[in-house]
């Protein structure tokens, strides 16, 4: 559909252009401001990823491997975080981010896309990471390094993996991300690809379907190339989740 023209999108919808027209892209980049949506959709995803993982990974190696005394109480607490949807919390949410003064800023979307991707981060890192002999950590107390020297310079590289696996996830899931960044991303310049392309439909009509094609194959690209790189990831990630004790 983006390689055809106008009138071609009507006539023959479902095959293949009898010539293809690549002008679409050119002109969905003009009109759609792919360049600001695509920029505001990489940082949303990367300060996701960022804060997620190192927030994540510590919350998972205190469950896994320190035993206190509220240890199987914060286990529960996190993972309650996988039942709860973005639409039941929405208004309270986004009374928080206008209370917290961040709602025209990139940390008002940032930080609930963290506080949802942790749940699932912290669960697969701590099946993971109670697969590890205790022995590492061990070794390292004797050798003289403490909780965070062991973290980082053993434990963190070890799960290594890991990580990368929810890199992956995490990408998709915000990159796709749409009703939150809708209600909070309320200036234009702060939209991601998702809302953006929302407001390019409403503009564009039905009038040319070969733009709208080429718009929404730009926009899925990046996520298209991150699965294709990392699906044998995501079928490990499934698997870590199935030894969860």
């Amino acid at each position: 559909m983006s390689l055809k023209s106008k009138s071609e999108a009507y006539k023959n919808p479902f095959g293949i252009p009898s010539s293809w027209d690549w002008l679409n892209f050119s002109e969905a980049l003009s009109k759609y401001h792919f360049y600001t949506y695509f920029e505001n959709s990489v940082i949303y995803t990367t300060g996701t990823i960022v804060i997620t993982l190192i927030t994540g990974s510590m919350l998972a190696y205190c469950l896994s491997r320190m035993q206190w005394r509220l240890n199987s109480a914060m286990l529960l607490y996190v993972s309650m975080g996988l039942i709860v949807p973005i639409e039941v919390v929405v208004i309270p949410l986004f009374q928080l981010v206008k209370w917290m003064h961040i709602k025209n800023s990139y940390f008002g979307l940032i930080l609930p896309y963290s506080g949802f991707a942790i749940a699932s981060c912290v669960l697969m890192l701590y099946a993971f990471l109670r697969s590890l002999p205790n022995e590492l950590e061990e070794a390292a107390c004797i050798d003289g390094a403490n909780v965070y020297q062991t973290y980082m310079k053993i434990i963190f590289p070890i799960v290594m993996p890991a990580l990368m696996t929810q890199c992956v996830l995490i990408f998709i899931r915000i990159w796709n991300e749409f009703p939150l960044a809708f209600i909070i991303a309320s200036k234009d310049q702060l939209r991601p690809l998702t809302v953006g392309l929302l407001g390019f439909f409403v503009n564009v009509g039905v009038a040319d379907w070969g733009l709208i094609g080429a718009s929404m194959l730009l926009s899925s690209l990046p996520m298209i190339i991150v699965y294709l790189i990392g699906n044998e990831k995501i079928e490990n990630a499934l698997t870590a989740g199935a030894i969860l004790k």
